[in-house]
């Protein structure tokens, strides 16, 4: 078998995603450019996901630093259902505020504030980091991501939580990756890794440890042996913390035996791209 065989097989995993199954009942597909509601609808007040602009930082940093940590944190956002970006708003755009203060030679502290379009405040979120500060003031891209990163978890948060309590459901659930079992060798770490990755790519929040309002997602998989390659039977368990199934997603095809007992980068990084969508669809059909 040829090494571009071997890749091609790989590649096919992504195309081979299951059907998803949903517990519960769907609602039919509405029509596409339907018109649903007619009327004025210019005193709606849209929510913060609708529309964040984030201004450039002030503070301790140089100016280069502050546009990049903006457009670090309106990236973060948006990859958390946030309708974010550093341009011009609109009327009734939200308005993020951040003041850096470098207390310290080596501890960081950023005061984010969301404003309303009238400039009435939203909600606060402060944070405080220990840093290199070199790395701080010549704006250092895997710092200033991983600050954007931490800061966007807590005013995602902090809306999903807002939103609960309006009774609506406009973000995704947050999801736990649990253990994938059944998969060879040290293959199952892997899988789950890649998953957490293509998750987050995919715009699916995620928490370290599972969440009254969140789900834990379960992997798990059989291996058999089919002539000189194997199949791969993939199902992933889409739970609530209290044990109920809200889903599943289903995965199959057919490998070269060499990949199932080799590493697992390449095919661990397949199976979780072709997945993760699944997992995705699932959060959608989510009431809250």
């Amino acid at each position: 078998m040829t090494v571009k065989t071997s890749a091609r097989r790989i590649i096919c995993f992504a195309l081979a995603l299951g059907l998803v199954s949903l517990l519960g009942q769907c609602q039919p597909v509405p029509k596409p450019f339907a018109s649903l509601n007619k009327g004025d609808f210019s005193t709606i007040q849209i929510g913060p996901r609708a529309g964040v602009i984030v201004l450039p930082i002030t503070g301790d940093l140089p100016e280069g630093v502050a546009v990049n940590l903006a457009e670090a944190m309106a990236k973060a956002l948006r990859r958390r259902e946030v309708t974010a970006s550093t341009g011009q708003g609109h009327s009734r755009s939200h308005y993020l505020w951040c003041e850096a203060d470098l207390i310290s030679r080596d501890r960081l502290q950023l005061s984010w504030r969301l404003t309303g379009s009238e400039h009435y405040e939203t909600l606060t979120v402060t944070q405080t980091e220990e840093i290199s500060s070199k790395a701080w003031l010549r704006g250092d891209d895997a710092l200033l991501q991983s600050l954007a990163g931490k800061a966007a978890d807590q005013v995602d948060r902090q809306l999903r939580r807002r939103e609960r309590g309006q009774g609506r459901r406009i973000a995704f659930a947050p999801v736990t990756i649990g253990p994938v079992d059944g998969v060879p060798g040290q293959g199952g770490r892997k899988l789950a890794a890649a998953m957490q990755a293509a998750l987050a790519d995919a715009g699916v929040p995620l928490s370290d440890s599972p969440l009254d309002d969140g789900f834990i997602l379960l992997g798990s998989m059989h291996v058999s042996p089919d002539g000189t390659d194997q199949r791969i039977e993939m199902v992933w368990h889409l739970i609530r913390p209290d044990g109920r199934e809200f889903g599943t997603i289903s995965q199959a095809n057919t490998v070269p035996r060499a990949q199932v007992s080799g590493d697992w980068g390449n095919l661990a990084s397949a199976i979780a791209k072709a997945g993760a969508p699944g997992v995705r669809d699932l959060l959608r059909r989510d009431p809250g």
